[in-house]
């Protein structure tokens, strides 16, 4: 019976030892940059003919360091062409920005699947990407 007191006195000792040494740390590393997010991506029509107009609408954010631009590229055998770039002067990071972008869909993109590509950066030079694909159908 002494045995199980003193191992219970022991473990006892382990456990409260233990949360004392268990304390709130800040972490011992620097963030060096953060990444945005492109929150959600539609277009006007994901079916369009040669000659029409699409409107690309992004929710964009990036809380924990400014973004700088967004880009529209258009893909084409896993290389990005750039079409058009927003760029930021002012952020909030408390807040969500939706952005529009508009494409003519052009005459050698008919009868092909058409991927678009939209490429948040923030100031650190970090990015992130979201793609769209555009079913097109020939002209008018």
């Amino acid at each position: 019976m002494k045995n199980l007191k003193n191992i219970a006195v022991i473990l006892l000792v382990l456990v409260f030892a233990s949360s004392c040494i268990l304390e709130d740390v800040e972490p011992e590393y620097e963030v060096v940059g953060a990444v945005g997010t492109i929150a959600s991506l539609t277009a006007s029509n994901t079916s369009p003919t040669v000659g029409q107009t699409v409107t690309f609408t992004l929710t964009i954010y990036s809380e924990h360091e400014n973004a700088t631009e967004l880009r529209m590229n258009r893909m084409s055998g896993g290389s990005a062409t750039n079409v058009e770039t927003k760029t930021f002067t002012s952020w909030n990071t408390d807040d969500s920005y939706v952005e529009t972008f508009q494409y003519t869909i052009p005459e050698d993109a008919a009868g092909s699947a058409l991927t678009m590509q939209f490429v948040l950066v923030t100031a650190s030079n970090f990015t992130t990407d979201r793609n769209i694909t555009l079913n097109v159908s020939g002209g008018e």
